[in-house]
């Protein structure tokens, strides 16, 4: 990697001309590598002077990251996924929680979260424009921190239980949209079995009894659009959460359609609080995903930086 220069980050976005860029060429079940020369030439006509980086399993796209803001680039974009995203992210945050770097991204693969509750642009022309002319803006993460492991943050959303299960299969599923989340939840619903959980909220005991998920909200939507916590801001110092108590398979298959235009809330087996910090302990353990990735397992702690990530867009 070649360092030009050391500009720091800029509060305005204004003028940025050099960026490393990561690609993910595996996102979206392979569409960022079929899209990648046209972005390229894309970013080339706005006049950006950039080095590229492939990624090469996961975990990469954050040491890459990492590595470009150690060169001095002044900004860092994601090309893929959102799990992309999360990584670059990683990369982009130092450990008491403060932004170290510039996240842009250039969004290909099938949810596309990120675009929706960063209100990063979603049209590649529009994104490409924006890095170079774009501004600026902190936005707030949730950090994750379970047995063995240290802090990782997510940018959208993190969940525990079943919708952890159906991500874990939907990322066997090459196929485009959301067709690969949809199949892991039929999946899901195949093994789903609730579970007992006690979950803390800001230090105080708050809910225990049978679970069937826990979803923590640093924005509205997650899984490729779906409006799990409308009231949900990546700038408000907090984290929404939603609680869904054990629901048999049929009563599962009937709420989760209505979770697409919030009437998902209205379920007398649901419960939503917000807080600084939670805690979701299980019996048996159950999966975890950060920003749709699998990556982890309960008992999980959970609490958000705020400010704690700078995006251009």
């Amino acid at each position: 990697m070649v360092a030009c220069g050391r500009d720091g980050p800029s509060s305005s976005g204004a003028g940025v001309r050099r960026a490393f860029v990561v690609v993910n060429p595996a996102a979206g079940g392979g569409r960022t590598a079929r899209r990648w020369p046209s972005l390229r030439e894309r970013l080339r006509r706005v006049g950006l002077e950039f080095e590229v980086a492939e990624t090469s399993g996961p975990g990469s796209a954050t040491e890459l990251a990492r590595t470009a803001v150690a060169d001095g680039w002044p900004l860092v974009v994601a090309v893929g996924g959102d799990g992309t995203v999360n990584e670059v992210a990683n990369g982009l945050i130092d450990p008491t929680g403060r932004p170290t770097g510039v996240l842009g991204a250039i969004m290909t693969g099938r949810g596309r979260d990120a675009c929706r509750n960063l209100k990063i642009a979603a049209d590649h022309a529009v994104a490409v424009r924006r890095l170079v002319h774009g501004e600026d803006v902190l936005v707030d993460v949730g950090a994750a921190e379970w047995s063995g492991a240290p802090p990782r943050v997510f940018v959208s959303s993190a969940g525990a239980g079943f919708d952890a299960v159906a991500a874990i299969r939907a990322q066997s599923i090459r196929s485009p949209g959301t067709v690969p989340y949809l199949l892991g939840v039929l999946h899901a619903l195949r093994g789903h079995r609730p579970v007992h959980a006690a979950i803390t909220i800001d230090g105080r005991p708050t809910w225990t009894g049978s679970l069937t998920m826990a979803v923590v909200a640093n924005g509205p939507h997650y899984g490729g659009g779906m409006r799990i916590a409308p009231a949900a801001r990546p700038d408000d110092g907090a984290l929404d959460l939603l609680i869904v108590a054990g629901l048999r398979r049929a009563e599962l298959l009937a709420w989760l359609p209505t979770v697409y235009w919030g009437a998902h809330l209205r379920s007398a087996k649901v419960t939503t609080a917000r807080g600084r910090s939670i805690e979701i302990v299980t019996e048996p353990a159950v999966p975890v995903h950060l920003d749709g990735e699998p990556i982890a397992a309960t008992p999980i702690r959970i609490a958000v930086r705020p400010e704690a990530l700078r995006v251009r867009r």
